[in-house]
């Protein structure tokens, strides 16, 4: 559990936990596969209440661990960049910065990851590890 009272959800081969992270920030854990067709229908809701008691409760950033996460397909990355895009509609001094972590072996995450954050400078990073 994690300090907002936001609890896992899991749709079909998908899990994302909601933890406290290191230094106040939220950790967000995907794992599974994000192979659904519509996978905004749940991710969609999610990120928005995540996005909304961050703010709310002034968190300072938000990780989000993609290394248990094999496989996520477009419609999967449409909604990671939906809620990336959210905070590029907000005033700088609003936004919270978003940490991707991704494994090296896995060849989608080191691409597409990084890609997002090229929508979003400054407020999402992604790192290997």
């Amino acid at each position: 559990m994690n300090s907002l009272n936001i609890e896992a959800t899991t749709n079909g081969a998908t899990t994302i936990e909601v933890l406290d992270g290191p230094d106040g920030a939220l950790l967000l854990k995907f794992k599974g596969n994000i192979d659904q067709a519509n996978p905004g229908e749940f991710m969609d809701p999610m990120l928005d209440r995540i996005h909304d008691q961050v703010l709310a409760s002034k968190i300072p950033s938000v990780i989000a661990d993609f290394t248990d996460l094999q496989f996520c397909n477009s419609s999967g990355i449409k909604a990671l960049i939906n809620w990336v895009m959210k905070q590029m509609e907000m005033a700088p001094d609003s936004r919270y910065p978003v940490k991707f972590l991704y494994s090296k072996k896995v060849t989608w995450q080191q691409t597409s990851l990084k890609a997002i954050t090229f929508l979003a400078r400054g407020i999402v990073t992604a790192d290997a590890v």
